[in-house]
């Protein structure tokens, strides 16, 4: 059972790489949260029950977040979550070092719910140093390869948008001008004409 634990925790590895990729905030939240229900299940196959919840949990977060629209529901959810990965940690509190993980998911929480797309990929750069600290001290180098594969794929995606964005601003301003420009060029045109009206009436 162990080998198909970290055949289906692999298989999750390479779905949240895949979410990393996408630019979409919305199809990155669907493949995210599959990657985390397939973690869900490897830690169900090796009998930890406790991290099978919250893996579990973060994929029902992650799916919500891109689901409600009202900010009162995101308030509800998102402090709902927030108690939930407290109550989590002190469950499975293993010193100081659990503060790293459980930054983790509560800093991805609120940035899954509360900014935007770009923005939410920046905090979750910060969620990923916290990442990595833990498997740092735990000694867990595939986690910790995962995890740095997942940042690199996310300051990747993060400076292909921010490239985007200015291209995007660009077009538009110029656009803007061009546009204004053509209404002045209109209004030019538009105003001698009316002089001219006006004169051969007087005349």
């Amino acid at each position: 059972m162990i080998w198909l634990a970290y055949a289906v925790g692999g298989l999750g590895v390479l779905i949240e790489w895949r979410a990393y990729l996408l630019h979409c905030g919305r199809a990155f939240r669907r493949w995210s949260a599959a990657g985390a229900v397939l973690w869900s299940g490897m830690y169900l196959l090796l009998g930890a029950w406790t991290a099978a919840l919250t893996m579990g949990s973060t994929a029902l977060r992650t799916l919500l977040s891109g689901w409600l629209e009202h900010l009162r529901h995101k308030h509800i959810a998102s402090f709902g979550f927030v108690l939930l990965f407290a109550a989590l940690t002190a469950l499975s509190w293993q010193g100081w070092v659990s503060l790293l993980p459980a930054f983790a998911v509560i800093n991805t929480t609120l940035a899954l719910f509360y900014l935007d797309n770009r923005r939410m990929r920046m905090m979750l750069l910060v969620s990923s140093v916290a990442w990595i600290a833990n498997d740092l001290y735990w000694q867990a180098w595939p986690a910790l390869l995962a995890e740095s594969v997942a940042m690199g794929l996310n300051v990747r995606t993060i400076r292909r948008m921010s490239k985007e964005f200015a291209v995007n601003s660009t077009s538009c301003s110029l656009k803007a001008t061009r546009t204004s420009d053509i209404e002045n060029r209109a209004i030019a045109g538009i105003m001698p004409s009316r002089v001219n009206t006006e004169k051969s009436f007087k005349e």
